[in-house]
């Protein structure tokens, strides 16, 4: 790890960065901690490939209607089905099929944790099992994510299904998250290309943290970098990359075109600290990696 980098961090903080190699990644570097932290947002991937798996197996369709407003696997995937965001403490969290949306499909990019959870509890109504089952045995166990879970009593507001934040787990982990987010293990190629593609790539919408970003570009499940400035990946990176950050701290990015990747777990919640430290922490790895 090179001096750049290592200024960047801090100590309790987790990091792996490395390439994306023709058959494997290639982990450059990677902090030695095994502390299980929460990844918050980034629990979205796991959910996004959960859905993806499902929809191979003919369990679910991309344009299944879900829930009492019939909205749309495909848009709640990259949020454009026009549910409102959802607050980790809403009531709201536990009954995502009764919320009304707040603007037509496909109006704008409106960041939702609720549709997340309706899409959870899409994959418990079609696959006829609790989702956080269906996404150990669908994801994290094949993928290696060995310490991975969702842990009980998510919410004091009532019961969900941990598919929009309720993921912990290790930097280990989020590295074994990126090898099936790269390669096709779990799904098909043509899934995966899905996942990474812009999805009504003209929607203009708020990204948390880093505000209105025109487009706001998503895939069917992890944010995509386009062109939108400012942002927490930096400036190094293509516009083709594609990860998530977490509201605990937390981020995932893989750059397709230059075939890089970076894993964080943070020891503090989102804030300031990250809009500042993070772009100049990866711009640092981009740089280590190219010059490699």
């Amino acid at each position: 790890m090179g001096a750049a980098i290592g200024d960047a961090l801090r100590p309790g903080e987790d990091l792996a960065y490395g390439y994306v190699g023709a058959e494997e990644l290639v982990v450059r570097y990677q902090s030695q901690g095994n502390i299980a932290r929460p990844w918050a947002s980034v629990s979205k991937l796991v959910t996004a490939l959960a859905v993806h798996v499902a929809i191979e197996e003919a369990s679910l369709q991309r344009w299944e209607p879900l829930g009492d407003y019939q909205l749309i696997v495909e848009d709640l995937l990259a949020h454009a089905s026009g549910l409102p965001t959802g607050e980790v403490a809403d009531v709201s969290m536990s009954t995502p099929w009764q919320v009304r949306p707040i603007c037509a499909p496909h109006e704008r990019r409106m960041y939702s944790n609720l549709g997340y959870e309706l899409l959870g509890y899409g994959i418990a109504q079609h696959c006829t099992m609790p989702f956080n089952h269906y996404a150990r045995e669908a994801v994290l166990e094949p993928a290696g994510m060995t310490q991975a879970s969702y842990p009980p009593g998510l919410l004091a507001t009532g019961p969900v299904t941990g598919a929009a934040f309720g993921l912990v787990g290790t930097i280990a982990d989020l590295v074994s998250l990126v090898r099936v987010l790269c390669y096709p293990s779990l799904v098909t190629s043509e899934t995966l290309m899905a996942l990474r593609t812009p999805f009504a790539p003209e929607l203009v919408g708020v990204l948390p943290g880093f505000g209105r970003q025109d487009p706001n570009s998503w895939g069917l499940g992890p944010e995509v970098r386009g062109t939108k400035s400012p942002h927490w990946m930096g400036s190094a990176v293509s516009e083709q990359s594609y990860g998530h950050f977490g509201q605990s701290g937390s981020f995932l990015w893989i750059d397709p075109t230059q075939r890089f990747f970076a894993v964080f777990l943070g020891a503090k919640p989102f804030g300031g600290w990250a809009k500042n430290r993070w772009p100049v922490l990866n711009n640092a790895i981009v740089e280590e990696l190219a010059s490699s």
